[in-house]
Parts: C-alpha cells; structure tokens; sequence
C-alpha cells in the first residue's frame, strides 16, 4: 500500500471520527447515554478463501495418493464499540479482528498453510426499538474500513504468495440488548459487511495479482458498560 492511500485513508478515517464528533455536539441537548462495549463471537471463511482452498483440495487429490484436505475455517472475532444514542437513533463507531488459527493442508510430501487475518472499522448508524429501561432491539447500516492480509505458502514444491490492503465497503447489523445491572447490560448481533479490494499485487514476487473479499457474517455477544451524561 504507497503512501498517497495511506494518507487517503487516513484523511477518510479522521473526517469520519470528527462528524461523529460533531454529531455528538450538536444533539447534546437531547436526552441520551453514551456506552462503551466489548464483543466476541464467530465468523466463517474470513477474506474469502474457499475458492483458493477449493482449487488447492481439487488439484491435490487428483495428483497425490495421501491428501489431508484444507476445511474452510471458521473464526473467533474480538472487538470494541464505542457508541452514544439518544430517542431512537444510535451512533457507534467500533473496531473488530479476526484471524483463523490454523489453516493447513498436506497431499504427499507437499504442504501448504495459509495465513489471514481481517481488521475492521465499522462505523455505524441506526434506528432502536426500547422495551423497557437498556432493553432494546436494534438496526442499523454504515460504511466499514477493511485492513485484509493473506499469505499462502507451500513446500515441496517451494511457493509463497503474499497480499495486503486496505478495502473500503459497507455493513448492516441487527440485535438485541438486555440490562443486567443498572450500567451494565448484555447484547447478541448479526453484522454482514461487503467490500472487495482492487487487484493486489503479490508483495513477495511483485507480478502476480489478487482481488480480496471481505464479505462475510458475524456473530457477536457483547457486554457493555453505560457512563453518565
């Protein structure tokens, strides 16, 4: 990734955390609580790999006697919210991370790992539905910065491809939220985010070119800890 996309997306990044600033600010005068949360969960097949490991399965058991295929991996999400709402509207602005923990296969004597991770920053808009007192039902949509990395390796015959980049997209979320404690309460959510990068040069032989896709579902459970206004 040069410099002038970093600077870019940097420039983006900033201009979004100052309008949720200034959204802050301006509705102040509303009757409104401002929470901060942590969430984990599952997500499957971070960054798209099926049609790798697919094409990877295929080709080895046409072409080796033993074959431990690769499965599609599922993936543990870690993640933090920041989030105020007041009326029936809420803003949030959260960060998430996954990275499978093992991703391998083996055909003969040939073997291959594969390596990934995602880093999201989804920022989010949405409309709530109040129960009762911090028991609500929630929706809501908005624009995600992906950092994706891939690399895939393999010995026997010696291969190694490696690809980063930063891929803007988009995300809705749906969930539910109960109290626990008069601050603290507990949240489930569903999040699916699209986006897909422009053709990334491999970073080790600098020829070969692959797209990424984030597209995905996310599964979260989160506890979150209200402060007052």
């Amino acid at each position: 990734m040069n410099i002038m996309k970093t600077v870019h997306h940097t420039i983006i990044i900033t201009i979004a955390l100052l309008l949720f600033i200034f959204i802050l600010n301006q509705h102040a005068f509303a009757i409104g609580e401002f929470s901060i949360g942590l969430n984990a969960g599952l997500t499957h097949d971070p960054n798209h790999l099926e049609p790798a490991i697919t094409q990877w399965n295929t080709q080895a058991k046409t072409t080796a006697s033993d074959v431990d295929q690769i499965s599609t991996p599922y993936s543990f999400v870690w993640g933090i919210n920041v989030r105020y709402q007041f009326n029936y509207f809420l803003f949030r602005i959260g960060a998430h991370f996954t990275s499978p923990y093992s991703v391998r296969g083996e055909a003969d004597s040939t073997r291959v790992k594969i390596s990934t991770y995602q880093f999201g920053l989804p920022a989010t808009v949405g409309l709530i539905l109040p129960l009762k007192q911090r028991a609500y039902f929630f929706l809501g949509a908005g624009l995600t910065y992906n950092y994706a990395y891939l690399e895939i390796k393999q010995t026997n015959p010696d291969f190694k491809v490696r690809y980063a980049d930063s891929i803007p997209g988009f995300h809705y979320i749906m969930g539910a939220e109960a109290p626990l404690t008069s601050k603290i309460t507990l949240s489930v959510e569903w999040m699916h985010q699209e986006g897909r990068s422009i053709p990334i040069k491999d970073e080790v032989s600098g020829t070969d070119k692959r797209t990424i896709s984030v597209k995905g579902d996310f599964l979260l459970f989160g506890v979150n800890y209200y402060i007052g206004m």
